[in-house]
């Protein structure tokens, strides 16, 4: 992958290269941020899903492609005039991209489970594997408004159960942020806080096989927890 969507498929056997970017419809134009969220789908191997301001999926490796989401950010205008950067000399990279999808992450219990985090602060869900979305952003009292969400992580045991992942330091906000839900968002519990790790939060992982092991990575350092989040 590399910035504005452009995403290839590599055969390491053949060393066949080819292009799996999704195409933008007549007068679309896509919003891909530096690195895009891409998944694989858990129950399917063939199955990917990639972002832009939408969720796009492909049954065959990216052979083609099908927009399984309206669009899943703020959609806030004022954040979108990167395009005008530069004068006579047109300075735009792709780093400057924002209101975009930052993860896609399909819930590794439950079949059709998509939870989706922008870079302005919205957190979604699917249960029926795209055919609706609802945005749990207002449940979440704790979450900035306008912050970056560079992660979910869907629970290895139970399907109801994520943790979201905050960055707020571009606002100035230095606090560590690590939100869970057990009950697919209706509720929300602040795990990590001011005072409980030095740093922000950068990401999250729960033993595959011990519920109760977590790992929490921040600016400054590695932390685990054997009491599931408790300490």
């Amino acid at each position: 992958m590399s910035q504005q969507g452009h995403l290839r498929r590599l055969d390491l056997q053949t060393g066949d290269d080819v292009d799996i970017r999704p195409a933008e419809a007549e007068g679309e134009k896509l919003r891909f941020h530096w690195n895009s969220a891409i998944a694989q789908d858990p129950f399917d191997a063939n199955t990917i899903y990639f972002g832009s301001q939408y969720v796009h999926r492909s049954s065959d490796r990216g052979d083609s492609w099908t927009k399984i989401s309206p669009d899943l950010s703020s959609n806030d205008s004022t954040k979108q005039k990167y395009g005008q950067s530069g004068g006579l000399t047109y300075d735009v990279t792709g780093a400057e991209t924002h209101t975009c999808i930052l993860a896609i992450t399909p819930g590794k219990v439950e079949e059709g489970l998509l939870w989706v985090g922008t870079d302005d602060g919205q957190v979604q869900l699917s249960r029926d594997g795209g055919e609706s979305w609802k945005n749990l952003t207002a449940e979440i009292k704790e979450l900035p408004e306008g912050a970056w969400i560079p992660q979910i992580i869907a629970s290895e045991h139970s399907a109801g159960e994520a943790w979201v992942v905050v960055n707020n330091y571009r606002l100035n906000d230095y606090a560590p942020y690590l939100l869970n839900t057990r009950d697919y968002g209706r509720k929300w519990t602040r795990v990590v806080g001011e005072g409980d790790v030095a740093g922000y939060v950068l990401s999250f992982a729960q033993d595959p096989e011990v519920e109760a092991l977590q790992f929490l990575g921040t600016e400054y350092g590695l932390y685990l927890s054997i009491d599931g989040g408790e300490h």
